[in-house]
């Protein structure tokens, strides 16, 4: 359980971010053949110092209305005690999903499907920062009721029920510090598709120039020099 209660969430902030990726077809492929990578980005506000920063991507065109999409669900967030949130995240996603008017133009799927989402990035980001972990960190020191406690199970428990997630989850606590260690030492597989591209913008080669580029130049954000880092041993070792 979260105990850090008391702090109310004072503002919600979404923002329509665009970048022009279709001027060098980056990311592009043959039905999607001009794509402006977008992103409606959310900031959480609290009363206190501390903010959380999620997003959900487009590819242009239509980034506008997740946006407003977020705007228009930013009312069952703000005013909340994030502690509450955090105690019952499966809770919080079905009030945001299972709203008894914007459900009509959802529920769970398209623009408030995406809306959705980036308000809980958003969610996740704060919580890991409340307790100065990157998020990774916090998901592996939760104990296995709290982990499945944050996921709603509405659509998946034909497949797996929680009782039988946490069972997995407990099977698996042995040997979790020595494969945490083994990660952090050389790194998390990483891979990219090409399929149906309009060009070979992102070969093998190319892709371990960039990651060895951002990897080796100082960086405030370590988690993102690790990703960089992880990637390129990761492609090294492959194409090696």
């Amino acid at each position: 359980m979260y105990q850090d209660r008391g702090l109310k969430i004072r503002t919600l902030h979404v923002r329509d971010i665009r970048f022009p990726t279709s001027l060098e077809l980056h990311g592009s492929d043959a039905m999607h053949v001009d794509c402006d990578y977008s992103c409606a980005y959310v900031t959480v506000y609290t009363e206190g110092d501390v903010e959380g920063h999620g997003l959900t991507f487009t590819i242009g065109r239509g980034n506008e209305i997740v946006v407003a999409a977020v705007k228009s669900l930013s009312p069952l967030v703000v005013g909340q005690d994030a502690g509450q949130i955090f105690n019952d995240f499966a809770g919080f996603w079905r009030k945001l999903t299972n709203d008894s008017q914007l459900r009509w133009v959802g529920p769970e799927k398209g623009v408030i499907h995406l809306a959705t989402a980036a308000i809980i990035n958003a969610l996740w980001d704060l919580w890991a920062k409340l307790q100065q972990k990157p998020l990774w960190k916090l998901l592996v020191d939760m104990e296995p009721e709290q982990l499945v406690s944050t996921i709603d199970f509405r659509y998946i428990s034909d497949a797996v029920t929680k009782q039988e997630a946490i069972a997995m989850l407990k099977a698996m606590q042995e040997g979790k510090e020595e494969r945490e260690e083994r990660m952090i030492r050389i790194g998390y597989p990483a891979y990219t598709t090409q399929a149906g591209s309009h060009s070979l913008l992102y070969n093998c080669n190319s892709i371990t120039l960039m990651c060895h580029t951002y990897a080796i130049i100082p960086i405030i954000h370590t988690d993102e020099y690790f990703e960089c880092l992880f990637i390129y041993l990761t492609i090294t070792f492959i194409v090696s």
